[in-house]
């Protein structure tokens, strides 16, 4: 718990600025949101998250903990949601993580399933699978990107060189969570609706 707050504070003007920037960013976006407040609440844990993710391909216990007791707090508490589509959501963003991870042979870290479990009680289960893929579109983007530039710098050959460089999954699971948040249930309703 030490550790963890030590790097909050090492990192503490960079958390800042984030979170005020992309808080205040999805607030004017988001503005006819019934629940505006809790884009702020969910943005306390998941922008850290996602800014030490990157910086030590680590997403720490407590911070998650925290995001799971205060999505319980906020979602079924303050709002009165039923508290079986929270732990639903948890399940189903948690399991299919884990599946995930096997299939994977752990190329996906235990982290990322318990915060993508964390994640899930704010969401619910439908915003929860809009999430997840979400996710995997913008880190599958990011690394389109990362090897296109490692090509046109170093060549095809330096492709053999980074084949094995980790990526943390984090920052991708924070972006398609708020995505899933924000715009999540409206995305499969419009998905569904086009069969």
């Amino acid at each position: 718990m030490r550790g963890c707050f030590e790097l909050l504070k090492r990192h503490g003007q960079e958390i800042f600025a984030f979170y005020a920037v992309i808080t205040g960013a999805e607030l004017l976006v988001c503005s006819p949101l019934k629940d505006w407040w809790l884009l702020p609440m969910f943005n306390i844990t998941m922008i850290p998250l996602g800014i030490l993710d990157y910086h030590y391909k680590r997403l720490l216990n407590p911070l998650v903990l925290i995001l799971a007791v205060t999505g319980i707090m906020c979602c079924v508490v303050l709002l009165e949601k039923n508290i079986g589509d929270a732990l639903l959501g948890a399940a189903v963003f948690g399991v299919l993580l884990y599946l995930i991870r096997y299939i994977s042979k752990e190329g996906l870290g235990m982290g990322d399933v318990k915060l993508g479990a964390a994640a899930g009680i704010w969401l619910g289960p439908q915003a929860s699978v809009t999430a997840l893929y979400t996710s995997f579109i913008l880190g599958g983007l990011y690394v389109i990107c990362y090897l296109l530039m490692m090509v046109t710098r170093d060549g095809r050959n330096s492709l053999w060189k980074i084949r094995k460089k980790a990526i943390p999954f984090g920052p991708f699971l924070v972006l398609g969570s708020t995505i899933g948040l924000i715009y999540g249930e409206e995305l499969i309703d419009f998905y569904l609706s086009l069969f």
